[in-house]
């Protein structure tokens, strides 16, 4: 009993102790205009009117307000232009492009679902079809020329470059306090591998891309997790303490709270690495 103290205790101490509420990494939209006009011209994001807000993203800028007017020219077919319209929450980044024809977009108020508008002072245009994003970092080409957007960042290798950050660290870290327990590896592999592949598979389902967010303070990371790992923690230890060869029931279900506290602290600390793995996509 002393020894299954002291590994709970050792989970606990792998928990971070303080975080800043605002740090870490924000989605980001990067957008890459081929073609440009070679007159000015600004490039903006259209949602839907509905999720138009009042912050004022522009602060005051100095704006051409002939090329602006046209950024509102979809306002009749339902469509706002987020940053020089204004969002429910702050949108970072600029209509103006950088050096290299390039826009980046991030903070709270970065729209999942969006068009692309861009304008000059004769006129604007704006892609046919919404674009809706499903990696954190998320980089596109926009051809000017022809209205289109291309080279998106897969969704479906952003998560699972995410689950694997989680899942491998948890399988070691679980694995290493299975034979501490005293269980056999050996006679529990397939148990273990299941019941791991598939809570970590259904978390990340459920938190999607948010698991990056949630990297960005350990604060908000436990409020979201906590409950998670509650439930995890009830489906492991019933699963254990039926199928789980060698020791008795109590023995199991302990085991079953250190591992998934290992996991919850290794996985934060583990998300961290793979915030530029996932920019660099």
């Amino acid at each position: 009993m002393k020894r299954v103290l002291f590994l709970l205790l050792l989970c606990l101490c792998l928990l971070p102790t303080a975080a800043r509420a605002d740090t870490g990494p924000k989605p980001q939209l990067t957008i890459y205009v081929e073609h440009p006009p070679e007159e000015p011209y600004y490039l903006d994001l259209l949602i839907p009117e509905e999720e138009g807000g009042s912050y004022d993203n522009l602060s005051g800028g100095s704006y051409d307000p002939a090329i602006l007017s046209h950024l509102h020219d979809w306002e009749g077919e339902g469509w706002y232009p987020a940053f020089a319209g204004g969002t429910k929450a702050p949108l970072f980044g600029d209509i103006v492009p950088e050096e290299g024809n390039v826009f980046r977009f991030t903070y709270f108020g970065l729209p999942e679902t969006f068009r692309i508008a861009a304008a000059t002072a004769d006129g604007g245009q704006a892609t046919a079809e919404a674009f809706t994003r499903t990696a954190f970092y998320t980089d596109l080409t926009y051809d000017f020329a022809s209205n289109t957007l291309s080279r998106a960042t897969p969704g479906w290798l952003a998560w699972l470059i995410q689950l694997l950050s989680t899942l491998v660290p948890t399988l070691v870290a679980e694995g290493l306090l299975l034979l501490l327990f005293g269980f056999s590896l050996r006679e529990n592999w397939a148990l273990f591998l299941l019941v791991n592949l598939a809570t970590q598979a259904v978390l990340h389902l459920v938190v999607g891309t948010g698991f990056v967010t949630l990297a960005s303070s350990f604060a908000f990371y436990l409020v979201i997790m906590v409950p998670a790992e509650a439930v995890v923690f009830a489906l492991e230890a019933l699963a254990y303490a039926f199928l789980l060869r060698g020791g008795g029931r109590r023995r199991r279900v302990l085991y079953a709270l250190a591992a998934n506290t290992a996991s919850m602290a290794l996985g934060f600390l583990a998300l961290q690495p793979v915030i530029p793995v996932l920019r660099a996509l």
